[in-house]
C-alpha cells in the first residue's frame, strides 16, 4: 500500500480548511485499498512562520515514511478521482508532480507554472518590480492580460509547478530528507525546482490530477508592500544560493 502525507498550511481560514479536508477524505475513500492518506495541519494563525517555514519541519520529520508528500494551501478542493489518477502515474525519474490547478473566478489553469529555468536577467527584472508597488501592480495586470488566452498542455516536463499545491515523490524525498527555505514567503516554486534539479530528477505536469482553486485566502490578508518585501528577500536569497 502506498502512503501519502498531505501537509496543509492554514492562516485564519478555518472554513476553507474544513472544505479542503472534506475533499481530501472524499478522494482518499476511492483508493482506501491502495493508498493510505494522512493529513498534517499547520496553523500559521497561531504563529506565522511563513508557508514553507511552517510546512518543512513536518516534512523533515515525517517525509521519509511516505511515498508521496504534498505541501499545500487550504483554499483548494481535490477532485474525487485525484488519488485514483495518482496511483496510475509512473513516477520513475520524477521528483515533483504538478497537477492541474484551475481557478474558476479568472478562468485560469495555474499549471504549468514555469516552463523553463529563470535567468539572472529575470531576477534583475523581478527585483526592480518588487522595489516599486505601483510597478508591481502594473506588471501583475499586464501579466494577466497577456496570459488570458492559455495554451492547453498535455503531460509534459516543466521547470516548476505552482506553489499552492506541490506534490513530491519518494525519489525527491530520498535525495532531500531535510529542507530549509531561505526566506519567509514567495519564491517557493523556484527553490523546490532547484532542489529537484540538483537531485537530477524532473518536474512533471500531469493534467489528469485535478484541483479546484477556490481563492487566495492567506495572501489576501497581506498588504502589497509586505508581499513585495517578502518576494525580494526570498528571490535574492534563492539567487545567491542557486544562480
Amino acid at each position: 500500500m502506498k502512503k501519502y502525507l498531505l501537509i496543509c498550511v492554514t492562516y485564519h481560514s478555518d472554513e476553507e480548511l474544513h472544505h479542503f479536508v472534506e475533499s481530501v477524505h472524499r478522494a482518499a475513500e476511492q483508493v482506501k485499498e491502495a493508498m493510505q492518506v494522512d493529513i498534517e495541519i499547520v496553523d500559521n494563525g497561531k504563529e506565522n512562520r511563513g508557508y514553507l517555514g511552517g510546512a518543512l519541519p513536518i516534512f523533515n520529520a515525517k517525509a521519509k515514511e511516505y511515498d508521496f508528500v504534498s505541501i499545500s494551501n487550504v483554499d483548494l478542493e481535490l477532485v474525487p478521482d485525484f488519488f485514483e489518477q495518482l496511483v496510475q502515474i509512473d513516477t520513475a525519474q520524477i521528483g515533483w508532480i504538478a497537477p492541474d490547478i484551475y481557478t474558476d473566478k479568472i478562468n485560469r489553469h495555474e499549471n504549468p507554472y514555469m516552463l523553463t529555468r529563470p535567468t539572472k536577467r529575470n531576477f534583475f527584472i523581478w527585483n526592480t518590480i518588487y522595489s516599486c508597488t505601483w510597478l508591481y501592480r502594473l506588471y501583475h495586470r499586464l501579466y494577466l492580460i497577456k496570459n488570458k488566452q492559455q495554451k492547453v498542455y498535455t503531460a509534459c516536463t516543466i521547470y516548476a509547478g505552482h506553489g499552492s499545491f506541490m506534490l513530491f515523490t519518494h525519489n525527491f524525498i530520498a535525495k532531500n530528507p531535510e529542507l530549509s527555505f531561505p526566506g519567509f514567503m514567495y519564491g517557493e516554486e523556484i527553490y523546490m525546482a532547484e532542489r529537484v534539479r540538483a537531485a537530477q530528477l524532473t518536474v512533471q505536469y500531469q493534467p489528469t490530477l485535478r484541483i479546484a482553486n477556490v481563492g487566495n485566502i492567506s495572501t489576501g490578508l497581506v498588504n502589497q508592500a509586505q508581499k513585495s518585501a517578502w518576494s525580494k528577500e526570498s528571490l535574492n536569497a534563492i539567487k545567491k544560493i542557486f544562480f
